[in-house]
């Protein structure tokens, strides 16, 4: 029971702070959507804040666990350079469709990624968050997968941090214009057409990129 009642607030509390922010709610908010007294949060945690930083774990946790699903193990490049060698681009983008639209559409990730935004100006912790899980660790592992594709001739020679940010940076511009109403299908198909075009730049066997007309 303590377990489920722990669970609860922080349902409750991710949904809360996502909503109304840290400082719009109140353990007696918390306490009251859970049905129990408001007291009873302190058996769990000992502070607002406390809740708010297993929110935050919570959140890294289900990112976390929403990039191993579409076979992106963030903290493990080794275990994802066999899955970019042997992926189809049709494979790649299913993936990629189905990141975007868990994105989009999971209500504890757009809660989730709601908290981070709000929370990123008033909590360092929120702020480190979001900057780790929508830049560093993305880049760091593309820049570990790349390198290995690149030392095993999978990929044409070229700096793998700047692979990196070639490869990441569009994909974080598309995530972001697709939050506004009405773009998920431009946001698709930009995805599409990144994806098709970078590996056909730079992995090897996949055909080089098609020179531009001239005029």
């Amino acid at each position: 029971m303590r377990r489920d009642t722990r669970s609860a607030l922080l349902d409750v509390a991710q949904e809360r702070f996502a909503i109304d922010g840290f400082a719009g709610t109140s353990v007696r908010d918390l306490a009251t959507a859970v049905g129990i007294k408001e007291s009873s949060v302190y058996n769990h945690f000992s502070s607002k804040q406390a809740v708010l930083d297993a929110v935050l774990a919570r959140i890294d946790e289900r990112l976390m666990a929403v990039a191993r699903r579409f076979g992106v193990p963030l903290g493990d490049p080794q275990n994802a350079v066999p899955v970019y060698e042997m992926i189809t681009l049709e494979q790649l983008g299913a993936a990629a469709a189905g990141f975007l639209d868990v994105w989009l559409h999971d209500p504890g990730i757009v809660a989730a990624r709601r908290v981070l935004t709000l929370e990123q100006y008033r909590t360092p912790e929120a702020a480190r968050l979001l900057r780790e899980l929508t830049v560093e660790r993305p880049l760091a592992f593309q820049a570990a997968v790349f390198a290995e594709l690149i030392r095993k001739g999978k990929f044409r020679p070229a700096d793998p941090e700047a692979l990196a940010l070639a490869f990441w940076g569009p994909i974080l511009a598309i995530l972001v214009a697709a939050e506004e109403p009405g773009r998920e299908p431009e946001a698709q198909r930009l995805l599409d057409l990144h994806l098709e075009h970078f590996r056909r730049t730079h992995s090897v066997g996949a055909g080089r990129a098609r020179g531009r007309r001239r005029p």
